[in-house]
Order: structure tokens, then C-alpha cells, then sequence
């Protein structure tokens, strides 16, 4: 108990100190709401439309358009044309493509996620930030930037913003919860960040804190709910969108995910007391974003499969079940737990089962085109394509992303390559890419036709804890 007080006074006074300082650090009553919805269903039941404009940009869209929406990848580097050569070599192994302009503008991404590489202190990420909006606005609709920022253990951005407590240090306060939560929220905004992936629900267990540790806000359902909701509230009034995970529930296993598939061994009705209560709660107060786990449940679920590509665990039990029909975002795809699904196969998978954000794929390129062909070949339907794709420009449209906003015309129309090289922010264009230069560390080779028993390198030197 002392300890969790110590660092919640040391978290107060870190705001205080920003706060005189210039910050802006809004109160609990006074802080924005995200930009008002309309309710209505306009297709995809249940959704509150966000702007009047979500719908009528959907069909503007070309294809291509629409399927860069569905991915969230991380890029090497820390600026859209200048990096190292390794940085570039990483990126061309992913992508085909070695700078961060010309991955965002060829593929049209409906997001990036930054994990430390990434980060050089606050204003080297606004700026960064904001040279990747300008850059997606050439082809495409503005991103969501997405960034691990949970306090304690887990954060990326650490120079110029208060590092909030762990969850667990927290816990049983759900004041000083949303406040932490709406302070880190107004921050990363300030900066160009618009998804926080927090808060974790995940239980943890009184005997072994487990995998998750002090990143879960206990083993008590009914009061891990409660300050769930309350980080959801404060970030989400801050004006980002917070992403709840790990659907089903991460808490109860051992067994890291990054490193392979945990099992997780509970049947349905312990589930329904345990598990599930957190995230009902997130979904009432209406979380932005789901983020599902590579977790199977083999006691109840009707196969061994990771949720992710469990059409059971998130369209009958997330969305039919419990009613949610925002956003569902996968955790990362380059992570153990799924390495034995070919990257071509593991998108397309995780759409047919009522995904609609892809994040972090392992190799881009082959991730693209699965889904790609899945939707040309009829497997994936226009109509499932568009029901994601209207619940994603819903989101950026209440976050203000699409204020003002006109589609730039697509390849087709301008006759443009896809593969030219971007612009320089300067307005000058850029350099023919430069020779790939083979990363020392592990060497990465990209099959012509992915192997389903083989998977490419993780691009970027660092774990994710999404």
C-alpha cells in the first residue's frame, strides 16, 4: 500500500510540475470529449456514426485505398527520408520499400505504430508525426499513429510527457486512474498520437502474477472493471482512442505470446465471471478499440486456433455475444504465437474472423497481397471489406482526422506508379532508393512465394508489449 501511494503522489507531482510549467493538464470535468457522434447505423449496426463524411468517403475509395486501411504496421527509423542503412535494409525486407514516406504513400496504411526506434523525444515525434500525415494525405486518408503507452514498464515516449505508474501500482483508485490516463492522453496528443493501446484488462492471479505482471490492474474482476472503465474515460475524453486487450484474456497463463501460443486452459463459465467482466466493462463505456491476443481457449473455443483468427472467440463471442462493433484490432503479427500461419495467410485469416485492423505485419508485402487476392478471388466479400473500412474512417473522422478533408485521386486515375518514389517534405523528389543493403543480423530474404512453414524477420530490434 505504501509503495502504490508513494507513486501515485510522485505521479501528482510530476503533473504539477508540468502543469507549471507551461503544460496543459486538463481536470477531470473539463477535458474534451472526442468529437461528437451522430447516432445511427448507416450499415454497420449498432456504430454510432462519427461524421456524415465516414460513409460518403468510403465510397470514393479504390481498392487499394480500402485494404491500406485495414494495416497498422511498424516502419524502421525515426524520419520519413533520413535513415541509416540498416534502417533502410530492415524496411525493403517488410515492405519492398526503404523510407517511411514511401511505405505510407504506396501502400495508403490506415495507420502506423511507433515502439521505441521510433521515438527521440517528444518533438522529434511531432514532427515526425506530423511529415507522416502530410505524406498520407497525398494518397490517402490521414493515419492512426499508435503507441504502447501504459505507465509503468511499458512506454514508449518517456522524454518530454509524465510517465504514468504501472497498473498495478494504481490499482484501487479510480480517480487517480483516469486522471493518469487523461494526463497521458492530453500529452501524446499534443504530439501527433491519436491511439493509445492501453488500458490492459487482462486478470492477473494471487499466487503468480503471471506473464502480464504489473501491467493488469489485479485479480478482482469487478474492481479491475472499474479502472478499466475509468482509463478508458480518461483517455478517451483526452481525445485519443483507447484500445482495451488482450481479448479474451491474457491473465491466465504463463506462456508469453511474443514467444509462442499460450493455451489458456479456463472453461466457459469461469470465463463469464473472470475474463469477461473487464472487457464488457471497456465496451459499455465505449472503448474505440478491441485488441485481441494470440490466445487460444481449447476449453471452450471449438478449435485450438489463436482468437485472432478465431472466427468463434470475436465475431460469435465479442461482436454477437457481448455487442461490440468498433474496431477490432489484432496484436502484433510477427509474434511467436502465430509464426506457424504464413504471413499471405494470417491477414486474410484474421478478416474472416471479424478483424479489421492488421498490426505489425511481419512482412508486409506478402500480408498485402494475401488480402489482396482473398478479396479479388471473392473469398473476402466487397461488403465485409467495406463494413471494416467504414468502422475505421468512423474513428478518424471522430478524432477529427477527416475535418476538411477530399480524397486525393487514386493510382488508376493519375496514372502514377505505385512504387515511385515519394517526395521529399520539401517538395523535392527523392532519390531513386539506394542498393539494398543486407542486414548483418539476421539475414532476411523474402521468398517469391511465401513458404507456410516459414516467416520473414521482425524488422525493428524490440519486443512489443502490445
Amino acid at each position: 500500500m505504501k509503495r502504490r501511494l508513494a507513486a501515485i503522489f510522485a505521479f501528482a507531482l510530476a503533473v504539477s510540475a508540468c502543469s507549471s510549467s507551461g503544460a496543459t493538464v486538463r481536470g477531470v470535468d473539463d477535458r474534451p470529449l472526442l468529437r461528437a457522434q451522430l447516432e445511427g447505423s448507416d450499415g454497420v449496426e449498432g456504430t454510432p456514426v462519427a461524421l456524415d463524411n465516414a460513409q460518403q468517403l468510403l465510397d470514393e475509395m479504390s481498392l487499394e485505398q480500402k485494404i491500406g486501411q485495414l494495416f497498422i504496421p511498424v516502419v524502421a527509423g525515426s524520419h520519413p527520408t533520413e535513415l541509416s542503412a540498416k534502417e533502410r535494409a530492415q524496411n525493403a525486407a517488410v515492405f519492398g520499400l526503404e523510407t517511411p514516406a514511401e511505405i505510407v504513400e504506396k501502400y495508403q496504411l490506415g495507420g502506423v505504430m511507433y515502439l521505441a526506434p521510433n521515438v527521440d523525444g517528444a518533438e522529434q515525434v511531432k514532427e515526425f508525426t506530423a511529415e507522416l500525415q502530410t505524406i498520407a494525405q497525398r494518397s490517402t486518408v490521414p493515419l492512426l499513429i499508435a503507441i504502447d503507452q501504459e505507465g509503468g514498464r511499458v512506454n514508449r515516449i518517456t522524454d518530454g510527457v509524465t510517465v504514468a505508474p504501472s497498473a498495478a501500482e494504481l490499482s484501487g483508485d479510480a480517480e487517480a486512474v483516469r486522471s493518469a490516463s487523461s494526463t497521458t492522453g492530453t500529452q501524446v496528443k499534443d504530439l501527433g498520437v491519436n491511439v493509445v493501446l492501453a488500458p490492459v484488462a487482462d486478470l492477473s492471479k494471487a499466487t503468480d502474477p503471471g506473464v502480464i505482471g504489473n501491467r493488469s490492474f489485479g485479480e478482482n474482476p469487478e474492481q479491475t472493471a472499474e479502472m478499466v472503465t475509468a482509463a478508458v474515460d480518461g483517455l478517451q475524453e483526452s481525445g485519443v482512442a483507447a484500445a482495451v486487450k488482450h481479448w479474451p484474456g491474457h491473465g491466465a497463463t504463463n506462456i508469453d505470446s511474443h514467444k509462442s501460443k499460450p493455451s489458456v486452459v479456463v472453461s466457459k463459465p469461469d470465463w463469464e465471471v473472470r475474463e469477461r467482466i473487464p472487457f464488457e466493462a471497456a465496451i459499455e463505456e465505449e472503448v474505440e478499440i478491441v485488441l485481441v491476443g494470440h490466445l487460444s481457449f481449447p476449453e471452450f473455443a471449438p478449435d485450438d486456433r489463436v482468437a485472432t483468427v478465431s472466427d468463434y472467440l470475436v465475431d460469435d463471442l465479442l461482436r454477437a455475444e457481448l455487442g461490440y462493433d468498433r474496431i477490432v484490432m489484432t496484436d502484433a503479427l510477427n509474434m511467436g504465437a502465430v509464426e506457424d500461419i504464413a504471413q499471405s495467410e494470417l491477414g486474410t485469416l484474421s478478416i474472416e474472423a471479424g478483424i479489421d485492423m492488421l498490426l505489425y505485419p511481419e512482412n508486409m508485402e506478402s500480408m498485402y497481397q494475401g488480402v489482396l487476392d482473398a478479396i479479388e478471388s471473392e473469398r473476402i466479400s466487397q461488403q465485409r471489406l467495406d463494413k471494416s473500412v467504414l468502422r475505421i474512417l468512423r474513428l478518424k473522422s471522430s478524432l477529427g482526422l477527416l475535418d476538411d478533408f477530399e480524397l486525393p485521386p487514386s493510382e488508376a486515375e493519375t496514372g502514377d506508379s505505385p512504387t515511385e518514389p515519394a517526395p521529399e517534405p520539401n517538395g523535392q523528389a527523392a532519390a531513386p532508393p539506394a542498393e539494398t543493403i543486407p542486414v548483418a543480423e539476421p539475414t532476411t530474404t523474402l521468398p517469391a512465394a511465401p513458404d507456410p512453414t516459414t516467416t520473414t524477420t521482425t524488422v525493428v530490434a524490440e519486443e512489443p508489449e502490445a
